[in-house]
């Protein structure tokens, strides 16, 4: 059962066979969103999952690529390539700068994309009771015709839920 700080996180809770399944809860729409999730882990925990960019083309839904370009302490640049429902299948190449801010989150923008005019967003990892609260905002500003864009956002939405289903497990594992 959900406490009732969980609930004030904004953790959606779902009642199936007497258990309880906490889900992502997406607020936002047309490409201006938050997702937020209650994990059962350590920060540093999240943090090193979170932030394994070498790792996600094998587990994120939309990444078949991503390299960390140059690095400079905190700041980086990342070369992700992105295939999935809302870029149509085609491969989409985007350049981003980070700014991180260990082990609290980090930042990125769109340094130079295909079919992108803008993205950007952040990344936080909050201590709460009993785990930690993920939080992903991001707007994206695709290149994409009008009558295009409801489904290239459904898409999207949908992605992110799914980034955030993903790493929740995989930060709660071992």
């Amino acid at each position: 059962m959900a406490t009732s700080s969980q609930l004030a996180l904004g953790v959606a809770v779902l009642l199936t066979s007497g258990q309880a399944i906490a889900k992502p809860i997406l607020r936002g729409s047309q490409g201006d969103y938050v997702v937020t999730e209650f994990v059962g882990t350590t920060p540093q925990r999240a943090w090193a999952v979170l932030t394994n960019f070498n790792s996600q083309a094998e587990w994120a839904p939309d990444i078949s690529q991503t390299k960390v370009l140059k690095r400079s302490g905190t700041n980086f640049e990342l070369q992700q390539t992105y295939r999935a429902g809302y870029t149509f299948g085609l491969p989409i190449k985007a350049r981003l700068s980070v700014q991180e801010t260990p082990p609290k989150g980090f930042s990125y923008r769109l340094i130079q994309g295909d079919r992108l005019n803008t993205l950007q967003g952040s990344w936080s990892i909050q201590p709460v009771a009993g785990g930690v609260q993920l939080k992903h905002q991001m707007q994206v500003d695709p290149q994409v015709p009008g009558p295009l864009r409801p489904f290239y956002y459904e898409q999207q939405e949908q992605n992110l839920r799914q980034w955030m289903t993903i790493l929740k497990r995989r930060m709660e594992a071992n």
